[in-house]
């Protein structure tokens, strides 16, 4: 901690010296924010299930595994730009998931601190636009729909407003091969995306939005024995196959999403379509069988909505999305909608909806390759100023059937994930500092039996899960 301070310090004498010197020429503005996060995990039962879906190996304990801990996760962000804003740089600094006492990283002297780059990027005016029209270089967060990706990447992105209408035009790279063998395969392996979105405003109280991104990875290798090919269910994610497998990936989602607003009604949806091929693939099932090499033709959806109303300090809203899975990994059609990289918050057990949001099972809005189906209903209480309660009641569903042999060999097909509660506080203890309390309960349905342990595993759900956290956050 105290060279993470030494270097904020440093880096802030330089800056505001620089613009001492700078500033009567140039008028630049500089700004420095933070978010400063303690997170605590009171309690759990099944400390081991929160550890990540990609980590399986029967991840469910009989008796369940207890567990709390404490960490911080900090972020600090520095902005230098025109006095008009016509062009700015932006670099933040994170430390993240640092538990208190962990070995290496906060234990006896703290002196091993980890810290990564979280934003790097350079935005500006284009100077022949007469409207906005901007464009944006760096390692950037990007926002292309909150189910798709929306995280941190390297790229360049061209966005604006023209004549009303919203835009944005980009190409992001995800992850870049280490080597490229020769001049015929110069790409070998990069991940790349291209992506557009345009957004309007038909009526008021109403926005409608449109999306486009082709993605892409390895499509010029010839070669499929001399690398992984491999894809397992745990693992259904696009950014998983960042680690120089040798699959060919041409992927197209194709979106619209929209708003509405009337008096105290309102209402969000996204609709999205998946098609393209996963070429000189081996699918596993669930059992973890490998099939043969195979090409695979995609055809995906995704469909949500939230419907809500306001009721002077209480706000209800239904969400519910249907993610759809495969059905069978032994044919050729690939079914399952794929994420590429994204935080989805809806349920504190299954996603990352606990406040050590670090922890999770999944990040992504389904359930490996098998699809999801969420129905939440949500109350948000707003009792005073500065305290705001929620609470909320879940029943969640995969999309296609949990198909597998429990180890004495009994085949098991099921799809009920369960029914979760949580409850949430929120208060305000000065003007930019929160405390949250966050507790969530799954009564969990019988598919859950697949992610338990072999001597528990029999095709009934053995074990409910429960997480109760908090934090306390200081933003600037």
């Amino acid at each position: 901690m105290k060279k993470m301070m030494k270097l904020i310090a440093l880096a802030a004498m330089v800056l505001m010296f620089t613009g001492i010197f700078v500033m009567p020429a140039a008028a630049v503005q500089f700004e420095f924010h933070g978010d400063m996060n303690h997170r605590f995990l009171l309690g759990t039962n099944h400390n081991e299930f929160i550890s990540s879906l990609d980590k399986y190996d029967g991840v469910i304990n009989k008796d369940g595994v207890d567990d709390n801990f404490a960490e911080i996760k900090y972020r600090f962000w520095f902005e230098a730009a025109s006095d008009d804003n016509s062009y700015k740089g932006v670099f933040a600094t994170e430390i993240g998931g640092l538990r208190f006492g962990e070995k290496s990283k906060l234990d006896y002297s703290g002196d091993d601190i980890r810290m990564e780059v979280r934003w790097a990027y350079f935005d500006f005016q284009l100077p022949f636009a007469e409207q906005k029209s901007r464009v944006r270089m760096g390692l950037q967060p990007i926002n292309i729909n909150r189910f798709l990706w929306k995280e941190t990447v390297g790229g360049v992105k061209w966005y604006g407003n023209q004549c009303g209408y919203g835009y944005e035009l980009g190409w992001l790279r995800g992850y870049e091969a280490d080597v490229t063998k020769d001049d015929n395969e110069d790409l070998m392996n990069d991940q790349d995306a291209l992506y557009g979105k345009l957004n309007i405003k038909p009526a008021d109280g109403m926005g409608l939005g449109f999306l486009g991104i082709y993605q892409w990875n390895n499509i010029d290798d010839e070669d499929p024995a001399q690398a992984n090919n491999t894809l397992s269910p745990h693992n259904y994610e696009f950014k998983k196959f960042a680690n120089d497998t040798n699959i060919d990936i041409q992927l197209f989602t194709l979106g619209v999403d929209g708003s509405f607003k009337r008096d105290a009604f309102f209402a969000k949806w996204d609709l999205m379509y998946q098609t393209g091929s996963l070429d000189q693939l081996i699918y596993q099932d669930l059992d973890l069988n490998s099939n043969p090499i195979d090409d695979y033709d995609v055809d995906a959806w995704f469909v949500h909505a939230d419907l809500g109303i306001n009721m002077g300090k209480c706000t209800l809203t239904y969400t519910g999305w249907y993610a759809s899975g495969d059905d069978d990994p032994y044919d050729d059609d690939l079914e399952a909608f794929m994420a590429t990289d994204v935080d989805i918050a809806d349920s504190a057990v299954i996603f990352e909806g606990n406040l050590v949001d670090d922890n999770y099972f999944t990040e992504r809005p389904y359930i490996m390759d098998r699809g999801f189906i969420m129905n939440k209903l949500n109350l948000d209480y707003k009792a005073t100023s500065k305290l705001k309660l929620s609470l909320a009641g879940m029943y969640m569903l995969t999309a296609e059937d949990l198909e597998y042999h429990t180890p004495d060999g009994t085949q098991v097909s099921e799809d009920e994930i369960g029914f979760e509660v949580d409850a949430r506080a929120s208060y305000k203890l000065f003007k930019n500092v929160k405390m949250d309390l966050c507790f969530g309960y799954l009564f969990a349905g019988d598919a859950m039996d697949y992610f338990e342990v072999d001597e528990i595993q029999d095709g009934d759900s053995d074990e409910d899960i429960w997480i109760s956290s908090m934090r306390i956050r200081y933003k600037f």
